[in-house]
This record gives structure tokens, sequence and C-alpha cells, in this order.
């Protein structure tokens, strides 16, 4: 059974943008996830803030974005965000007890585990996850 992988919104953007510090790093560990033949997951969120940033930030050309977009939903199952995902993410992010303060971070947190996931990849140091393995590309 292939391995699960949740590929937070940094490590698509790493993918597509080789001045992040992190990109060859993210790249290779990508490829060779991809190579040992793990499923890859994001969430829709994550075209869509990748677009904004690809587009406003790295000031590529649309034509560039778009096929980052479709690279990405081919390497890549897109996940929905539902109410209820919302809804749970805002929970966590409320609860003062707990780690979860950044709510972009807990709304893929709550789609990896909507699907399961085994392993979520991240170069973000601040990534909270209390019940699913984190590998970090840098550290």
């Amino acid at each position: 059974m292939a391995t699960k992988i949740y590929l937070d919104t940094n490590i698509i953007l790493d993918l597509f943008d080789n001045d992040r510090k992190s990109s060859a790093t993210s790249q290779k560990f990508v490829d060779e996830l991809f190579s040992d033949g793990a499923e890859f997951y994001i969430n829709s969120d994550t075209l869509t803030n990748a677009f904004f940033i690809l587009k406003s930030r790295i000031k590529v050309t649309q034509e560039k974005a778009l096929k980052a977009l479709e690279y990405s939903t081919t390497l890549c199952e897109v996940v929905p965000i539902e109410k209820e995902d919302a809804l749970r993410a805002i929970a966590l992010c409320s609860d003062i007890s707990t780690d979860y303060k950044d709510y972009e971070d807990t709304v893929q947190y709550i789609c990896a585990k909507k699907i399961d996931a085994d392993v979520i990849v991240t170069n973000d140091k601040g990534f909270v996850s209390l019940d699913i393995e984190i590998k970090k590309t840098i550290c």
C-alpha cells in the first residue's frame, strides 16, 4: 500500500520557484517520495494560494502559473475544503489549550486527517500536528 503524503502549500511553491531557499531540497524530497510510490494530496485552497503567490509575489506569467496548477493536479489528488472542515479549523484555532494558531496550517492539518495521511510534508517550522507525522524539508 502506498504512503499517503499531504503536501503543505509551501512545498508546492518550492516546486515552482527555484529562488526559494528550500526549493532544491523540497524538489529532491518529493522526487524521492514519488519514486517510492507515494500518493500525494493537497487541498483546493493550495491551488488558489499558489496561483496568487506565483502571480503577485513571484511574478510569473499567467500561463506559467496555470501550468504549475495543472502539474499540481496531475501530481496530487485535490482534497476539497468543506464547511465542516473550516469549522473544525476555526474551533482548533479558537481553543487556547491547543497549539493550533495558524488557520491556514490548521486547514491543511484537517485536510490531511480527512484523507488519513501518513505524513505531512512542510518546510514551515511552526506547523502543528499532534497525531500525523511531519517531515520537514528544511530544519
